[in-house]
């Protein structure tokens, strides 16, 4: 089924899109244009599967099978070269994430991967390059259930069922993300999807030739619709909550577009440029993604320049016709014994390309003490003791509980213990620290994973605490959520008189990733760093260490050590943005033995 309109309603879907991801202030809600698409998929191929039940032609394996001879080819070729492109843009540390998002985009649940967030110390989602393919695994999962629910149930009843499974999923939907805070979990979830595509497959089925007013009315109702969804991209952002009810607006609008007939809105779109843009959008949005999470990646920042704007724009139309001209419309006109030797082939290139570029970033491979926390991980999201310091010292009354910033500390810590003769344990959790107390409602859908795991450890934290005679916290932040200072200070009130508190003082921050920008642990970038350090928590601690008798507050940042941040001896001491290397905890340690020992000494001879 081709209509010239639908093309230029898939090109106006491409373009909400790529203006989004290349400013999301320009188009909050460009992401609509990944809900129109799945509209349009819903209508298109239910039209399909309905004619051919109804002559009696319809054959899945005819069906799959020109699915993945439509998506497929040039697909694969996009993996194979952005894989080729990523080894020499990805630092080492962060290829083990990059190669399980190309095995998940190669098996089309890619959705399923990116659906978990961040992976705490690894590279973000919004410069993975195949982050975008998350739709195209929702859109194949979808094409798997789809013929099975239109063959297998009576046309009569469809209506009904389609409406039904809009209606449940879509209240399943907004119950995940007003209660459960589900939101960007949700945002990559087939269920929460299967409505966008099923609005179009109702439309298909009960309104497609319907909807014909004369030609002022089909004008308005075109014009309105489209506006719509124009004010859609607008007026939703990133903050929304999003599918879900809300959505229904912009795909209904799609769909009311689909079936709207003899209307300028669908002249326009039925213009060259348009179903031209229409054609190329596939390989358009293939293409555009990888171009622009490169550039972040590398430059690590988030907006781009105008210098980089156009190059994006350049290469991404002219990739687009590249590949539509010579690998789309190639195995379009191809056999079926054609398009199964180039999968083989393709594949037989990527699986080694896969696994060995991870095993060659090995020979140029920064050292971990550089660029991640690798000192005290059997005891970081764990609940196992395992002590540091001087390990035969008596002195062992002492747990450090935090984030990753208390794992930052593990080193100085341990390095300071085993030259003054005490040890610790720890409780250390990515995120946030595992603590009783810390309310779920504060907390962003970014860190709910962070705070689902850190809690499964607050139990354990607190049988530790009172095992212990010196408590030690530090964590990023001890008033965002605000609920962290108020659940330390009922610790406090809960520890015993002879019990001690201590809180450290997070590490001054710098503005960019100093491993993406030097590239390697001795200093080679001419780069200035900003260097922040997060007042408001430092006063927060002062104010909680001047409340109690029994809590003490340490500042690290006074360190000399950071007075080059990131660097410290034209060596790097920072892992990222905020967190120090197992380097710069030594270093840290050497500088400030002295005076921390002096803080120190007095709680622990008692």
């Amino acid at each position: 089924m081709f209509r010239n309109d639908i093309q230029g309603i898939r090109g106006l879907a491409f373009l909400l899109v790529f203006i989004f991801h290349l400013n999301y202030n320009w188009l909050p809600g460009g992401f609509i244009g990944v809900d129109i698409f799945f509209v349009i998929s819903g209508f298109l191929m239910t039209s399909i599967i309905i004619d051919q039940k109804d002559h009696f032609t319809f054959n899945f394996y005819d069906f799959y099978l020109k699915r993945l001879k439509r998506i497929f080819p040039a697909y694969l070729f996009f993996i194979t070269a952005v894989t080729s492109v990523g080894f020499f843009i990805y630092l080492d540390r962060d290829f083990r994430t990059f190669q399980k998002s190309v095995g998940a985009s190669v098996l089309f649940i890619s959705n399923l991967l990116f659906s978990r967030g961040d992976s705490y110390f690894g590279a973000r989602l919004e410069d993975n390059p195949f982050l975008h393919t998350w739709s195209l695994s929702i859109e194949m999962q979808f094409y798997l259930l789809l013929p099975l629910i239109l063959v297998f149930t009576k046309r009569k009843y469809l209506p009904a069922l389609i409406l039904l499974l809009i209606a449940v999923l879509t209240v399943y939907t907004d119950i995940s993300m007003y209660i459960k805070n589900e939101t960007s979990a949700k945002y990559f979830s087939l269920p929460a999807r299967i409505p966008e595509f099923m609005i179009g497959a109702f439309y298909s089925l009960v309104l497609k030739n319907k909807i014909n007013f004369d030609r002022i009315g089909n004008n308005i109702f075109a014009f309105l619709n489209l506006a719509v969804l124009i004010l859609s991209a607008f007026l939703i952002d990133k903050n929304t909550f999003f599918p879900g009810s809300l959505a229904i607006i912009p795909t209904a609008a799609t769909a009311n577009l689909l079936v709207a007939n003899n209307n300028f809105i669908s002249d326009f779109f039925s213009k060259k440029i348009s179903v031209y843009l229409g054609e190329l959008s596939y390989s358009l949005y293939l293409w555009h993604w990888p171009i622009i999470a490169f550039i972040r990646y590398y430059n690590d920042g988030y907006f781009l320049s105008i210098r980089e704007i156009i190059f994006t724009c350049v290469m991404t139309f002219l990739l687009a016709w590249l590949s539509y001209c010579f690998i789309e419309n190639y195995f379009r006109k191809k056999n079926n014994s054609v398009f199964y030797l180039y999968v083989v082939l393709g594949s037989v290139l990527l699986a080694p390309l896969t696994f060995l570029l991870p095993k060659v970033a090995e020979i140029n491979k920064i050292p971990d003490v550089y660029t991640s926390p690798s000192f005290g991980l059997n005891s970081h999201n764990q609940k196992k003791i395992e002590t540091f310091g001087d390990k035969n010292s008596k002195k062992n009354k002492i747990l450090l509980i935090g984030d990753s910033h208390a794992l930052s500390i593990k080193p100085f810590l341990n390095y300071i213990g085993q030259r003054n003769h005490f040890s610790f344990t720890s409780v250390t959790t990515d995120g946030l620290p595992a603590l009783k107390g810390i309310k779920r409602s504060e907390i962003s859908s970014f860190g709910m994973k962070f705070y689902d795991s850190s809690q499964q450890f607050a139990e354990f934290t607190d049988q530790n605490v009172h095992k212990n005679k010196i408590i030690l916290i530090n964590c990023s932040s001890f008033i965002s959520p605000i609920s962290i200072y108020h659940t330390v200070e009922k610790m406090v009130l809960s520890l015993q008189p002879d019990q001690k508190l201590i809180l450290f003082s997070t590490f001054p921050s710098v503005d960019l990733d100093p491993v993406k920008m030097n590239r390697d642990y001795i200093k080679k970038t001419s780069r200035k760093f900003k260097v922040k350090i997060n007042e408001g928590n430092r006063a927060a601690l002062k104010k909680l260490a001047a409340s109690y008798k029994n809590v003490h507050f340490y500042d690290l940042s006074k360190s000399k050590v950071f007075k080059d941040a990131p660097f410290y001896k034209d060596t790097l001491i920072y892992y990222n943005r905020s967190h120090i290397n197992v380097y710069g905890s030594i270093s840290l340690a050497k500088d400030l033995e002295g005076d921390f020992m002096s803080f120190f000494k007095p709680f622990i001879i008692h």
